[in-house]
């Protein structure tokens, strides 16, 4: 276990403005792993580059500022960050879905660029962005 209590600067700093259940999970996360953060809230030019790039599939990301004018999704992967090593990114899920289950209120799920349908197949995606989690409500 690392039992780290904090994130660097610059991940606190991508956690500004990212709804606060996020960044819940985010911090308890850090007693299991350290963990960076890649992307948190956005804005619509940063993420017209990212869909341009073919890095995000969509306009209408959670990263965006919805409604309560807070992102609903962030990108964090295991520090240091070993893109080649996926084994880390499908841990840190595993993870984020155990707390998620035991920490979010009911009415909200953890959805995962890893399983965007949720289904527990992991071989069924057409886009894989492991470092990606968003805020649904049920």
């Amino acid at each position: 276990m690392s039992g780290i209590s904090t994130f660097s600067q610059s991940s606190m700093d991508k956690l500004e403005g990212v709804h606060h259940l996020l960044q819940d999970l985010c911090f308890r996360i850090l007693y299991h792993r350290d963990c960076t953060i890649v992307y948190g809230k956005r804005t619509i030019a940063e993420q017209l580059i990212l869909f341009q790039k073919g890095l995000s599939k969509t306009m209408n990301s959670y990263h965006l500022p919805q409604e309560d004018g807070k992102a609903w999704a962030i990108d964090i992967a295991p520090y240091p960050i070993d893109w080649d090593n996926t084994k880390q990114f499908y841990w840190l899920a595993g993870m984020m879905k155990v707390l998620s289950e035991e920490h979010l209120p009911k009415e909200y799920y953890l959805r995962w660029g890893g399983n965007w349908d949720s289904d527990e197949d992991l071989d069924d995606q057409t886009f894989m962005d492991l470092v990606h989690y968003e805020l649904r409500k049920k």
